[in-house]
């Protein structure tokens, strides 16, 4: 059965502004050097990055489910906050696992750009104790280059101004400097204007393109209606195209089956690399759906789909401040702002257990500073104008969780359920995943107080403390810590080589793709989304996927 527009609230038009602005490949020609399934974060950066190697003599593909529905970030758009907007855009691919102990929030973005023109912009990077969980070469070549290269290409920003770089030199003459690396939040956000240091230029030609995201890249690449030569070199988009899947075809090619979700006719299209980047929810449906299913071994099959896992992320801890001590005092405004990460170092305790297997992430009056404002008029709510407003969480990494998992069914009309153990069952967390990704067992009361004193490690700093929230707890007037997870930071499902706890003694090799995110006995076919990831690390993951993108384009041209 051809996949019928069987996700609700997924968005199936092909209108005017479309394609007066690009082209939808309408070429005669099937066959093509590249198909890209996806432009999300990881098929747009790879698609684009192949385009600048070798466009110029190789087809290149990008065949996107969804539509036009956003050329740009939607903070490009109105202010109002990004997840807002992004959860009138999310389509149910999936279904709720029917236990109440089980659940994962949010819905995948599908349009051109994927999650890209809904999402944060926030791109901090993997610390060392994290990275030993990805294989050595990926980990080698992060830290070697592409971390760097993936901040790079997502125009990563310098500096919130002078005052952020001077809280950040201020907590780091503080004690919490031997626990954690502190540095303001990167930021996949254009600033012309600045140089690396964060001074002003004196030169002012280059307006800003807001927040990174891969419509814009994509639509740079491929350039306006008309485009290029349909039967060329180049890249092509294919909008409005869902892959039914993905099929072994004679002389080491893979043919690539869709149906236009407009009006239900079926093309296919032939490539000898195919790299699939729908994303950790629907890669693993496709690869299901696909005759590589069939070669895989059984032990690698029972993989497809499961593992899924995100990053445990408390909720926030607030409080209203009237500056920042620890020295001569700094005073603190309603209109002075910054983001700042506190990168754990890894440390071991005495029984050689990794003691802070988190990440802090703070915000200064937040809430009153947007990446663009567009409405002048709009004013910020009013409460206490006399402080500022600080707030932070505990973002925990967290290793793959094999209980976890798609359950596809050839009867599933293409939205399974999803299995997802609630991260508000703290049991499991502490009896599971904290164990195995840190080593250490917390009894609830012992967890409750690591979160409180680091929190109160980093409050005690500040005067003028006037706390908003309680204590994590699980009693009267205390904030339980932990929600569910969702799929927007989700991994695991398509794994490379990995490591199911700190303590394992070697790697796992009986994954789904290998370090070069090929899917094991099916040369040319790869993965190249957050499916892939061995780790769901504390930090955002997207600089991670953005490195393993551009690794990706070089092995492939």
């Amino acid at each position: 059965m051809a996949f019928s527009n069987n996700y609700v609230n997924m968005v199936a038009e092909r209108t005017q502004s479309h394609s007066r602005l690009i082209r939808d490949y309408d070429g005669g020609n099937p066959d093509f050097d590249f198909i890209v399934i996806g432009s999300g974060i990881g098929g747009g950066i790879l698609a684009d990055d192949l385009a600048d190697r070798v466009g110029s003599s190789k087809r290149i593909l990008v065949i996107e489910s969804g539509s036009f529905i956003y050329p740009t970030h939607v903070y490009n758009i109105s202010r109002i906050p990004n997840f807002s907007v992004a959860n009138h855009f999310g389509a149910d691919c999936f279904k709720p696992y029917p236990n109440t102990d089980y659940f994962i929030g949010g819905a995948p973005q599908m349009g051109f750009g994927g999650r890209s023109i809904f999402w944060s912009g926030l791109i901090p990077q993997a610390q060392g104790w994290e990275l030993d969980y990805f294989p050595e070469p990926v980990r080698n070549d992060f830290s070697s280059a592409y971390f760097s290269l993936a901040g790079q290409r997502m125009n990563e920003s310098h500096s919130l101004g002078a005052r952020a770089e001077e809280l950040v030199a201020r907590f780091r003459a503080s004690s919490l400097n031997d626990d954690f690396v502190i540095e303001q939040t990167p930021r996949a956000l254009h600033q012309p204007y600045l140089y690396p240091d964060g001074t002003p230029k004196d030169k002012f030609f280059d307006e800003p393109t807001g927040v990174f995201n891969t419509a814009e890249l994509l639509i740079n690449q491929v350039g306006l209606t008309p485009g290029a030569d349909q039967n060329g070199g180049g890249l092509f988009l294919k909008l409005n195209a869902f892959v039914e899947g993905v099929h072994d075809v004679p002389f080491g090619w893979h043919e690539v089956r869709t149906t236009d979700t407009v009006n239900g006719q079926p093309r296919r299209f032939y490539a000898p690399r195919v790299i699939v980047a729908a994303g950790s929810i629907e890669s693993p449906k496709l690869i299901n759906r696909s005759s590589v299913y069939h070669h895989l071994s059984d032990t690698v099959r029972r993989k497809v789909g499961f593992g899924l896992t995100d990053h445990p992320v408390s909720g926030e801890s607030q409080a209203f401040v009237s500056g920042l001590g620890g020295g001569p005092a700094i005073p603190l405004s309603r209109n002075d702002h910054a983001k700042i990460v506190f990168y754990s170092r890894g440390l071991l305790d005495a029984a050689g257990n990794i003691d802070l297997p988190f990440n802090v992430e703070m915000n200064i009056n937040h809430e009153y500073w947007h990446l663009r404002n567009n409405d002048p008029s709009s004013l910020p709510a009013v409460d206490n104008l006399a402080k500022s407003r600080i707030d932070i969480k505990f973002s925990f990494a967290n290793c793959l969780d094999d209980e976890n998992g798609i359950l596809s069914r050839f009867d599933d009309g293409y939205t399974p359920e999803i299995r997802f153990r609630r991260f508000s069952d703290l049991n499991h967390l502490l009896q599971s995943r904290f164990p195995a990704v840190a080593g250490w067992n917390k009894s609830p009361q012992d967890f409750f107080n690591l979160l409180n004193a680091t929190r109160d490690r980093i409050f005690s700093l500040f005067n003028g403390v006037d706390r908003i929230t309680g204590d994590y707890g699980g009693g009267t007037g205390q904030q339980w810590p932990f929600g569910w997870g969702t799929v927007h930071h989700a991994c695991g499902t398509l794994r490379m080589p990995w490591k199911p706890s700190r303590n394992a003694p070697d790697f796992n090799y009986d994954s789904v793709v290998d370090e070069n995110l090929q899917v094991r006995n099916a040369p040319g076919l790869y993965v190249c989304d957050m499916s892939v990831m061995p780790i769901s690390t504390a930090a955002n993951p997207v600089r991670s996927l953005a490195a393993l993108a551009l690794r990706l384009s070089q092995h492939l041209a």
